[in-house]
């Protein structure tokens, strides 16, 4: 508890102090302008914008060039593993701006891509491995969030406009719209979900003209050779929960049937990452349920010290 409560106190005083330095800039600027040489930053002094900070003898805070970190934060942590071999903290290295993180670089630097991709050198590789581990930070742009929508009925090849979504028709139907044994079709999602991650939903076949199983599964991309989404005998009405990967390129799906039947499928759920859904089709209050669980995310992310 007292290690909590000191971190507790550690975090108030940089708050305080992150103000009081930013107060502070204006009058810096003028002094750093009649200073001739690096402006010096004794550990626990403020960064200045603009140079090259050192903290004389100590590793606290160094600057850097082009080829490595501009700002290195070294970490005093030291534990002693099981062999009794001291381990040292990770650093926090930032690297300069538009710079790309390789196996090469080093453990603790941080990098953003063009993309917004948090980039984070994370530890050293073991042999045989070259170079480091170099692994990206979930964040909203890359988190995966499964968003339930009002079901809606995707295909229903039992009629012209239930079959208006399948991409490639012509030679996969027979002439009362059954998918036909040994064909595939794509079905087109882009209504409901864009760069789509993966999707919910039920299927049901009918009017099947033999036994046989239906596969569901990510476009485009191989059909999986030992998988089925849904059995079924000759002319059985049955449905089963599916659910399946997207490309998040092309918003479709593949549905594979090795016995010809009729296809229904309904969607309840899209997964996406960078992408969005339809909110034509979210829930009643849908948008204000988002906008609530966004609020609600953000107080998460601000620690109740940061007052």
């Amino acid at each position: 508890m007292s290690n909590d409560q000191d971190h507790t106190v550690g975090r108030r005083h940089l708050l305080r102090r992150a103000g009081t330095v930013a107060a502070g800039l204006a009058g810096t600027a003028a002094v750093g302008a009649a200073a001739a040489g690096p402006a010096q930053a004794a550990p626990g002094d403020p960064v200045l914008q603009g140079r090259v900070n050192e903290a004389g003898t100590s590793t606290t805070l160094r600057g850097g060039s082009h080829t490595s970190a501009p700002l290195r934060l070294e970490n005093s942590f030291v534990e002693t593993g099981s062999d009794g071999i001291p381990i040292s903290g990770p650093a926090l290295r930032l690297t300069p701006t538009g710079r790309g993180l390789g196996w090469n670089s080093e453990v603790g630097s941080v990098s953003m891509s063009t993309f917004g991709t948090i980039w984070v050198v994370t530890r050293p590789g073991l042999p045989p491995m070259e170079g480091n581990f170099v692994e990206y930070v979930r964040t909203n742009a890359n988190s995966n969030e499964l968003v339930p929508i009002k079901p809606q009925r995707v295909i229903d090849t039992r009629t012209a406009a239930g079959r208006a979504r399948i991409v490639n028709p012509a030679g996969n139907l027979d002439s009362a719209g059954r998918l036909l044994r040994g064909r595939t079709i794509q079905v087109n999602l882009e209504s409901y979900v864009h760069i789509g991650e993966a999707v919910y939903g039920n299927v049901t076949v009918t009017g099947a003209l033999g036994a046989g199983f239906l596969q569901i599964y990510p476009y485009p991309g191989p059909r999986p050779a030992e998988f089925s989404t849904i059995n079924f005998q000759a002319g059985q009405t049955l449905s089963n929960f599916f659910l399946t990967g997207m490309t998040p390129v092309d918003d479709q799906i593949s549905v594979h049937a090795q016995q010809t039947t009729h296809v229904i499928l309904d969607v309840v759920a899209f997964v996406v990452s960078s992408g969005s859904v339809n909110p034509s089709f979210l829930p009643a209050d849908g948008e204000r349920a988002a906008e609530d669980r966004q609020a609600q995310l953000a107080r998460r992310a601000k620690p109740s010290w940061a007052k």
